[in-house]
């Protein structure tokens, strides 16, 4: 591979070296187990074997980059922030993994005009018919929103078509991500691949007038991305849309006639939800707004009173668990307890370690992103290594290290879903006795829960 003069910049990145051979299979195996709940749609979609720019909503730092990576059906070259390039060594490291640099306004202009030959080796990645992740955003947002599209992916795209003109070759794939959360582990995800966009299409008004061009296509794809994420185009009531999505997505679902609970039938629901209350807001009737204003209110005080008493949604919406409940529930993790303890002993400092590092990182949209590299890349291999080399020196037969080497990350995964258990099974038959008790803070919780989903039933449910 060909040097240069621009840290991170290698051509014919497209192509696997050693390092990539030998890292991706295992990472990309362990990566989807940062994740609890994964739905992958539309990958389908996806051309083989052809130029393809995959353009998803940019909210959670570099694992935004990576979802993509490890979900496409092929290797796939991807651009990040040129300062994590800034020691060679890590260069190296991401440049072996497909990563290039791209540098932005904040890196001083000087630096821009590096951006060139960054655009000219993606470029070449479409010609060789290789995939290649732009995050179109250009940088990323900690909300659920969409936000203006920078030029970067368009002039690339454009580039690499020109060869081909008006006939169909560079394809622009839109992305949609949604997380459960994007800082905590075992959270729900869901990948939604859309539609290829042919570059061809706007081919010919490129000719003519290649900035219209390039406004078209950028508000097409904005509206394709828009469609496969949650956007929640409000500002004023943003707050209390995003809190009504996990109160109000059960009884969405039941007015849609949607019987599934998955991650795709929930997200159904949520954009169902967000665009009539968006219409509501736009069409500028005073009654609507302020009943849409009210719910965000509401909403907003009821997610201050949840958080108080360190509890869930669920939690109120099913009045904690009864007697019953809870003793099953606890007689379950008494059964499974020596499987916690296994699972913890062998894994508290892999999962550990990494939550405490990322600590002192004030941007928490980086938090996933560190914690899942360290761990992947760094403490797990460590420390898997590490113990079973241990346990082989005192064990002897190769049989009991292997099937000890095989368990480590199954019963820690399993560890970590006992606590969450555990965890969920004490505040919910906590939340039970404080509502029999009418203790005002849980009486007043259920009563504003319902008191918004009665409100929101009037918006929602048609005449």
């Amino acid at each position: 591979m060909a040097k240069s003069d621009v840290t991170g910049a290698l051509k014919g990145i497209h192509k696997r070296n050693l390092i990539y051979h030998l890292i991706y299979p295992f990472v990309r195996m362990q990566f989807f187990h940062y994740y609890g709940e994964v739905q992958i749609n539309g990958v389908e979609n996806i051309p083989r074997k052809a130029p393809v720019i995959f353009a998803p909503n940019h909210q959670n730092a570099l694992m935004d980059a990576l979802i993509v990576l490890f979900a496409a059906p092929q290797d796939v070259v991807f651009l990040a922030r040129a300062d994590i390039f800034n020691k060679k060594f890590l260069a190296f490291l991401l440049n072996s993994l497909k990563i290039l640099p791209v540098f932005r306004q904040r890196d001083g202009a000087a630096e821009l005009g590096k951006n060139q030959e960054i655009f000219d080796i993606s470029v070449d990645v479409l010609k060789n018919e290789h995939y290649l992740c732009v995050l179109p955003e250009g940088n990323h947002g900690d909300m659920r929103k969409l936000r203006t599209l920078v030029k970067g992916i368009f002039r690339i795209a454009f580039s690499a078509q020109e060869d081909a003109g008006n006939e169909p070759f560079v394809k622009i794939v839109p992305v949609g991500l949604d997380f459960g959360d994007y800082v905590k582990q075992n959270q729900s995800l869901l990948i939604n691949f859309g539609k290829p966009m042919e570059v061809s299409d706007y081919w010919e008004q490129y000719q003519e007038n290649s900035a219209r061009a390039i406004n078209a296509f950028k508000s097409d794809l904005a509206e394709e991305i828009r469609g496969l994420m949650i956007h929640i185009e409000t500002d004023e009531c943003y707050e209390g849309v995003l809190g009504l999505r996990k109160i109000y997505n059960d009884r969405m679902r039941e007015i849609l006639g949607i019987k599934g609970s998955g991650l795709g039938d929930r997200f159904r629901a949520d954009k169902s939800m967000i665009t009539r209350l968006d219409a509501i807001l736009a069409k500028g009737e005073a009654k609507g707004e302020e009943k849409v204003r009210t719910i965000a209110r509401k909403v907003e005080q009821y997610d201050r009173g949840v958080a108080d008493l360190e509890i869930r949604d669920w939690v109120v919406r099913d009045r904690g668990y009864g007697m019953a409940r809870s003793l099953w529930r606890y007689l379950t993790l008494l059964v499974t307890f020596p499987v916690f303890v296994y699972g913890f002993i062998n894994n508290a400092l892999p999962y550990l370690l990494p939550v405490r590092l990322v600590r002192k990182i004030k941007d928490l949209q980086f938090h996933a992103s560190v914690k899942a590299g360290l761990a992947i890349l760094l403490f797990f291999p460590v420390f898997y290594l590490i113990q079973t080399l241990l346990v082989g020196i005192f064990t002897g037969p190769w049989w009991i290290w292997l099937a000890y080497l095989v368990t480590l990350p199954f019963l820690g995964k399993a560890a970590l879903v006992w606590t969450f258990r555990w965890k969920k099974t004490v505040r919910g038959s906590w939340f039970r006795r404080q509502v029999r008790r009418r203790n005002p803070a849980a009486t007043e919780l259920v009563n504003l829960r319902k008191e918004i989903m009665d409100l929101t039933d009037e918006l929602m449910v048609q005449p």
